[in-house]
């Protein structure tokens, strides 16, 4: 991993997320394939026919497949990234088995940005040629017996910046390429002389556009259009409405093939794959992302490829840390025998998007090929529904029998939903093996009577970091917050959001109610420690919220915004959750920085406290309470504990350790040069692994998961901190208005 520049590679990560991710649609719904075509009805009338996913091995580790294609002969090229090494592969039984054709010309190796593979075997690529901070790309034409030589073409200098960066590449045919630039320019270029055939621009709105060849037709999509272009003549073609709200309403493509020369195309998106012919009426979805690998959030579609109507393969790279490949090989094959949609639906509720449950769905219907997994994540950000409303909504459905087989009870009255059982005890599903967990996390909602209502399959902690003149491990919350200065510059709405998480567990009372004298010395030692409001501070996209469409509250307290506050003087301390981003090579790196720097447990007023996090429970109102069991214990299997999706630590011992001991760094050391600092990515000591676990093992007090009585607190928190309330009436705003919740 290389970093010569962390602003160019923020400006180019950028500028791919703008392109790729730009938008999310409804799923769109058509008949099941080509092949033979629609679907059939066996004898009791269910709808048959489904392509079944299939995890091809490949021939070494792969850290990324760049493209692949059918060659004429009918074998398949494709080109990569193994072993530290660009190379070209070779399968000829329809990806199988592979042999290695060459690797990358060492002139070219390392720096390759993007590469694109011709129906013809040949390579094109962008190779970063950067002296200091200035990059220059230059393109190579690779040869199908391993031959290279310079495509003479460089990018137009771009209007007001230093530099133009490439995009993307791709061949039309054999002997041309397209090449989009950051400004959103596409120039068709041939390979032989570099001389331009015709440029696509599309005028100034700012949109950044995605090409796909089919054959001769060229498609380009932004996030509100498709535009279709002949590219022997240049002449724009009628997409067809079809294809337009088809796109629109599946979301954005990722990865396109032909079989027809150009008369159709098959193509990826998030909600699965699907076929349109040019000119026609209907987009048909042959593969449902929901029941595969597809529709995962933790794997990118990198490469679609056709191999007949009934067979392709995918090349994906995906976020699972712990694999020893960061790039795999899909299979899809047509199943004339399985039914469309399968015979059993588990409902799966949450408050918020989940990345954790959405790759354990995905990859647990790839197990249980007779289960399709409807989860719902009821706030979007976008629709207005508060919290609120959402738990009502939800109150209703259960006792109505409509509601949800598993929730995810993060931000839930968790203690009341079991009072009023609608959560199942789970102590006969979750494994009991005190060893392999934390048990103290796994147990913290087990009832007087021994049931356990609910259980947290991650977790985070909160921290405080600093110099001990500011903070000293082990210090009750008084004496931090006494400390002059100690939570000076903290926006007045984030010292109170990150220190809710280690006091709210000490603010219920025996009947259940919010103990206002509690919630009073919380505001008041905050007010304290953070002493006289500053002048209001301006609007900047360095605010934790800023441009986020998803409440995702964890995220935007992580202990990491604080630690580069206080690298750059702005902030005495970090405090926030280790565990959306389990960097620990980053938290030992900052605190070597710090006079006598240290970290542990954020002081508040509970002790050893943890947030619990992807917390599930089993309705007791389900349709489906052995399928439900399964899912949850599939999320405590050694496979889904290990995969880090920014939701919190694994509850299990050898998972935790496996994400913060710096394993993958073995042999492959790496250097991080950010402004604010430079640190080493190796494996860890067991000193330093030692400690993160005793902190783990320390921690016995869940915090209070409630997202209504967190708004409240925040609300009433920030008045006091910016003057504008006292504390002992900002708490009992809080208790009148949390009180009469509760009461509900």
């Amino acid at each position: 991993m290389k970093y010569k520049s962390f602003q160019r590679k923020v400006c180019i990560l950028f500028s791919v997320v703008l392109i790729l991710g730009s938008l999310a649609g409804c799923e769109k719904k058509g008949t099941a394939g080509n092949m033979g075509s629609a679907e059939e009805e066996d004898v009791s009338g269910r709808a048959m026919g489904r392509y079944m996913e299939e995890e091809l091995s490949l021939p070494a580790d792969f850290s990324s497949i760049y493209d692949m294609k059918k060659l004429e002969d009918g074998s398949i090229r494709m080109a990569g990234c193994s072993e530290d090494r660009e190379s070209v592969w070779e399968s000829k039984d329809s990806g199988i088995s592979w042999e290695k054709v060459y690797d990358f010309p060492d002139e070219i190796q390392d720096n390759v940005r993007y590469t694109a593979v011709s129906p013809g075997g040949r390579i094109a690529c962008a190779y970063d040629e950067s002296r200091d901070t200035d990059m220059k790309e230059i393109f190579y034409m690779i040869e199908p017996d391993g031959s290279f030589g310079r495509i003479p073409f460089e990018l137009p200098q771009a209007e007001g910046v230093n530099m133009n960066l490439v995009m993307q590449i791709l061949f039309v045919g054999n002997e041309q390429i397209l090449i989009g630039d950051a400004q959103g320019i596409f120039h068709l270029v041939n390979a032989a002389d570099g001389s331009v055939v015709r440029t696509f621009e599309f005028g100034s709105s700012g949109k950044l556009y995605l090409a796909v060849a089919m054959g001769k037709m060229l498609l380009f999509q932004s996030d509100s259009e498709i535009l279709l272009y002949d590219s022997e003549t240049g002449e724009r073609k009628n997409t067809g409405e079809a294809m337009q709200n088809g796109i629109t309403e599946s979301g954005m493509l990722r990865a396109a093939d032909t079989l027809d020369v150009g008369e159709s195309i098959y193509y990826v998106t998030e909600q699965g794959m699907y076929h349109y012919r040019f000119g026609g009426s209907v987009v048909e979805q042959l593969i449902d992302g929901g029941l595969n690998s597809l529709g995962s959030s933790s794997v990118y579609v990198n490469t679609l490829l056709m191999l007949d109507e009934g067979n392709l393969l995918v090349a994906e790279s995906h976020t699972n840390e712990d694999a020893k490949s960061k790039a795999g090989l899909l299979k899809f094959t047509y199943s004339a025998d399985t039914p469309s949609k399968p015979d059993k639906e588990l409902k799966v509720y949450s408050l918020y998007e989940n990345d954790s449950i959405r790759q354990a769905v995905s990859r647990f219907q790839k197990e249980h090929a007779d289960v399709y997994v409807h989860f719902e994540a009821a706030l979007s950000g976008e629709d207005g529904m508060t919290v609120s409303d959402a738990l009502k909504t939800l109150t209703t459905e259960i006792m109505a029998g409509k509601g949800p087989d598993v929730l995810v009870l993060d931000g839930m009255p968790v203690e009341t939903y079991a009072e009023k059982g609608i959560l199942r005890d789970l102590s006969s599903v979750i494994e009991e093996n005190k060893e392999k967990y934390f048990e103290d996390v796994r147990n913290a909602y087990r009832n007087k009577q021994g049931e356990l209502c609910a259980v947290p399959t991650r977790f985070l902690i909160p921290m405080v970091q600093a110099g001990s003149a500011y903070y000293v491990p082990d210090e009750d919350f008084n004496t931090f917050m006494e400390r002059a200065g100690v939570l000076n510059n903290m926006e007045p709405k984030e010292a109170v959001s990150r220190f809710w998480y280690s006091s709210s567990a000490a603010w219920r009372k025996e009947d259940k109610t919010l103990d206002e004298s509690r919630v009073k010395e919380f505001f008041g030692k905050l007010k304290q420690a953070y002493g006289e409001p500053a002048a209001p501070a301006e609007e900047n996209e360095d605010s934790a919220t800023a441009g986020s469409a998803q409440p995702n509250r964890l995220a935007e307290d992580d202990i990491i915004r604080g630690e580069f506050k206080m690298l750059e003087g702005s902030w005495n301390v970090s405090a926030g959750l280790f565990g959306t981003n389990p960097d620990y090579a980053l938290l030992l790196a900052v605190t070597e920085q710090l006079e006598s720097g240290n970290f542990g447990c954020m002081p508040g007023q509970a002790e050893h406290v943890f947030v619990p996090s992807v917390t599930v429970g089993i309705s007791s109102k389900g349709s489906q309470p052995e399928t439900a069991e399964q899912f949850v214990k599939y999320l405590f299997s050694g496979e889904m504990q290990k995969i880090s999706q920014g939701s919190g630590l694994p509850v299990q011992k050898e998972a935790f350790r496996s994400i913060i001991d710096g394993h993958q760094y073995e042999g492959n050391t790496s250097q991080v040069d950010l402004e604010e600092i430079s640190f080493s990515l190796v494996p860890r000591t067991e000193e330093e692994i030692q400690k993160l676990m005793g902190l783990a093992e320390s921690l016995k007090t869940p915090a209070l998961q409630d997202e209504v009585i967190r708004e409240a607190i925040l609300e009433q928190g920030e008045k006091v901190l910016k003057g504008e309330a006292a504390p002992e009436e900002a708490a009992e705003a809080v208790t009148q208005k949390v009180n009469l919740y509760l009461a509900e």
